[in-house]
């Protein structure tokens, strides 16, 4: 189940930052002249570009969920388990659309962007506890392992599937 939870989390990962990587290079010309004319601000695009997303941040990750969880049988399957996956699928899928869109901003080019894209998942990979131990991070590593998206991701799907289970 360990490995099926970090692949859960490394799938609703990818998803939504490929997702969004893709959109803000295609955006920024019409962004940057929108802005310099003082149609309106970085601010205002942002919330904007996050409430018209929305929909996809619940819809893909309920599908998801609900396939996923029963499909795998996680669980005992009672309400506040699967609820509590449900919600951190979502969070999980927003705060990597937030690191998609960062990528995406930061990188002007959509073929380097996508290339770029593991450069920045996999140390968060590797510090999720999964692969390493996190008592045997170095301690000069050790601020990958708190901005890891990973790491809080996987970590609550672990403590959802493995709290109050009785193992016969």
């Amino acid at each position: 189940r360990i490995g099926v939870l970090f692949f859960i989390t490394l799938n609703l990962v990818m998803n939504a930052a490929q997702g969004v990587i893709l959109t803000f290079p295609d955006e920024r010309a019409v962004f940057m002249r929108e802005q310099a004319s003082g149609t309106y601000s970085a601010t205002a695009y942002f919330f904007a570009k996050i409430l018209s997303e929305l929909p996809g941040f619940i819809v893909f990750p309920s599908i998801f969920t609900f396939i996923t969880f029963f499909g795998l049988q996680l669980n005992d399957g009672s309400a506040e388990v699967i609820i509590l996956f449900w919600f951190i699928a979502i969070l999980l899928t927003m705060s990597t659309t937030g690191l998609g869109m960062l990528i995406g901003a930061a990188i002007p080019d959509k073929q380097a962007a996508i290339a770029l894209t593991p450069v920045f998942i996999i140390p968060f990979m590797l510090f999720s506890g999964f692969f390493v131990n996190q008592d045997n991070i170095p301690v000069f590593l050790k601020p990958l392992e708190y901005i890891s998206l990973f790491k809080y991701g996987y970590q609550a799907f672990v403590q959802n599937e493995f709290d109050g289970l009785t193992v016969n």
